[in-house]
């Protein structure tokens, strides 16, 4: 079924005097014609055409301007032609020409932040570059600091705040990371808690996970996993009591990690 394409036809001529310009147009009058300057200089003219398809349509644009152009005494010289349904074209004529902008109090905002820090984080190498300098300041694209806002990483460049560990917290924090950083799976013991990582634990499916075993009876070891899973250090994912012992799944967190990095 035939539609309503719209064709852009971009000829290797420049310096065209109105009066050929109207000439033209004249020639192309059925097809709603539209003549301007192309940004390279070049003539350029916009008409609709009804066709079956994209290929049939630029056929018969083609045909039209190179005979409009042949008897306006033009060039019939193609350098280029642009495509697109009409339903395209419309939707491309109703977006903003500008994009829409924001200063540093509009960042602010976005971010959460006061001006100050808003202007600090303008000036990152990684932030998107300003697209203007006003007397008022700086202006950026509203979408590009958004995209900015997704990827930051708030906590970049502030101290991490030490984390109060019980004695027995510790103790079980050292034998997690140290099993996962030397990547042995010998059984380890908690300074004098009964806590141990099972040999088989790095068959688990990924990094990080491991398995762990203590006496069901001891309210220490169990007290100090629930505290470190509430201080977001590791995370406890099975939990299979025994009738002796308890088997435990566990994770570290990547804060996990740096706490026993740092603190340990």
């Amino acid at each position: 079924m035939p539609q309503a394409w719209s064709i852009e036809v971009e000829l290797g001529v420049n310096d065209v005097s109105d009066d050929l310009v109207e000439e033209l147009v004249e020639h192309l009058i059925d097809h709603s014609p539209a003549v301007g300057t192309a940004p390279n200089g070049n003539l350029s003219a916009r008409i609709f055409i009804e066709a079956g398809t994209a290929r049939q349509a630029i056929d018969n644009a083609l045909r039209e301007v190179t005979a409009a152009a042949k008897e306006a005494g033009l060039s019939t010289n193609i350098v280029g032609v642009d495509l697109v349904t009409e339903e395209e074209l419309d939707r491309r004529l109703a977006e903003p020409s500008v994009p829409d902008l924001v200063g540093i109090s509009e960042i602010a905002e976005m971010l959460s932040v006061v001006r100050q820090r808003a202007t600090q984080l303008s000036q990152r190498p990684d932030f998107p570059p300003a697209v203007a300098h006003l007397k008022s300041g700086p202006v950026f694209v509203r979408e590009q600091v958004a995209a900015f806002e997704q990827r930051w990483d708030r906590r970049s460049g502030r101290p991490a705040k030490p984390v109060d560990l019980t004695p027995a917290e510790r103790d079980v924090l050292a034998v997690l990371s140290a099993c996962i950083n030397t990547n042995e799976h010998l059984i380890r013991g908690a300074g004098e808690l009964d806590f141990a990582v099972l040999p088989s634990s790095s068959e688990s499916g990924h990094e990080g996970h491991i398995h762990a075993r203590y006496p069901a009876g001891s309210a220490v070891v169990g007290e100090a996993l629930r505290g470190l899973a509430k201080k977001n250090l590791l995370s406890i994912e099975e939990d299979a009591p025994g009738g002796e012992e308890i088997v435990v799944g566990l994770e570290l967190t990547s804060k996990g990690e740096r706490v026993a990095s740092t603190q340990l």
